[in-house]
């Protein structure tokens, strides 16, 4: 899309788009998108979150964490519509057009949605559209999910809104809007760290930087350096699978974008005839919240960096409720120890869980008042990060190794 002529936002909004058909797993039409834009020396956050349907209702037990009862509304079509309709130069169907190819025409599968098929292979065959899709041999080929994309402006009135199963009705597809707000700020090392307001809970990072210990004087490979930010996260933080990426272009507008399904593949339920599965965001609701028409919270996180009023770090990664712990990661290892932005993300991570300290391999020896220092079982819940650094001779840019992802541009 750059290369076309066209701008971030276009780029963003047509890469989310195919992610969308080739990563199935971790984002979708189905999913919600969060998002920030950077252009014409403003900064704004959109929020295209979904709500439970107005006749949820709590079942006994407990919470759904799969199947239909878990899904809210898919936020992600209104997002992609109001990216570009603010900010794009090309209609949505234009941009949806690669993603329209690949859904028609096939793609290999990626390395983690192969692995993640197979554990996921139970909830997947429990669903016999999501099984016929999903469980496949060969390329992914989604003709059903081609048809949607290619009439996406009726995504909220047509075949998705209309054949949804209940408890959801046409109306609450017609209920929903994507907002856009203004996100937080905080300061930190030279620059305004901004994070998206709740239900977010990207505000949490900037909780965490406003009782971090300064880090001046320290280096990365030094314990304490990682334990003051421990100990900043665990004052602020109370006791899924996304995906993230971002785009500057040669005009300075920058994008950092979120989209998700929540865990792996969702709720599992794919909407007939549509190619649509659904997430199960609803999940992440509580009993004393799981009501219909309630939004629940999100750990989705876009964020960026501003300095002198103009992006200086564009950044975001997955990793559920240890996104917040990721951003604080990387802004100490860029801003402050002065990392180059390929460093910083392919350096080891801690993540808190509980009472659990969980360590990748080369980190220097923590022992943290309190916690359990465990050695990280798998490499993704380190997250899969993300950034672009804004320099004054051009841009630095980063995908995480633990991704399958790559950094591209002119």
């Amino acid at each position: 899309m750059l290369r076309d002529g066209g701008n971030a936002v276009d780029a963003a909004v047509a890469t989310s788009l195919a992610l969308a058909v080739a990563y199935p797993h971790m984002c979708g039409v189905g999913g919600d998108l969060l998002a920030m834009v950077w252009a014409e020396g403003a900064l704004v956050g959109l929020n295209s979150s979904g709500r439970l349907p107005a006749a949820a209702s709590l079942p006994a037990e407990s919470v759904p964490e799969r199947g239909i009862g878990s899904a809210t509304v898919p936020g992600a079509p209104a997002g992609w519509r109001a990216l570009a309709e603010r900010f794009g130069t090309r209609a949505l169907g234009a941009l949806a057009g690669p993603a329209v190819r690949l859904a028609r025409e096939g793609v290999a599968r990626a390395p983690g949605l192969a692995r993640m098929t197979e554990w996921s292979r139970g909830l997947l065959a429990a669903d016999a559209e999501a099984a016929r899709i999903f469980l496949a041999d060969g390329p992914l080929v989604q003709p059903d999910l081609a048809r949607t994309l290619a009439e996406l402006e009726r995504f909220y009135d047509g075949p998705v809104a209309l054949r949804t199963p209940p408890p959801f009705t046409p109306a609450d597809f017609a209920a929903h809007r994507a907002e856009w707000v203004e996100p937080l700020g905080a300061p930190f090392a030279g620059a305004q760290v901004c994070e998206m307001p709740p239900n977010s809970r990207g505000h949490l990072a900037l909780d965490a930087l406003r009782r971090l210990e300064p880090l001046g004087g320290l280096r990365a490979d030094e314990p304490e350096f990682h334990l003051r930010l421990v100990r900043a996260l665990r004052s602020a933080v109370p006791g899924g699978d996304t995906i993230y990426l971002c785009v500057v272009d040669g005009r300075g507008m920058a994008v950092s974008l979120s989209q998700s399904l929540y865990m792996a593949f969702g709720s599992g339920v794919v909407v007939p005839g549509t190619g649509v599965l659904l997430h199960n965001r609803g999940a992440y609701h509580t009993r004393a919240t799981y009501r219909g028409g309630a939004r629940p919270v999100h750990t989705l996180a876009p964020a960026m960096a501003l300095a002198g009023g103009r992006p200086r770090l564009v950044f975001g990664t997955m990793g559920g409720e240890a996104q917040v712990q990721i951003h604080l990661q990387l802004l100490a290892r860029i801003l402050v120890a002065g990392e180059p932005v390929e460093q910083a993300i392919a350096a080891p991570r801690w993540i808190l869980s509980g009472a659990m300290l969980l360590v990748d391999r080369g980190l220097p020896p923590l022992e943290p008042a309190g916690l359990d220092v465990v050695p990280m079982p798998v490499a993704d819940l380190a997250g899969h990060a993300h950034a672009i650094l804004v320099e004054r001779d051009g841009l630095s840019a980063a995908c995480d190794p633990r991704a399958d992802g790559i950094a591209v541009g002119d």
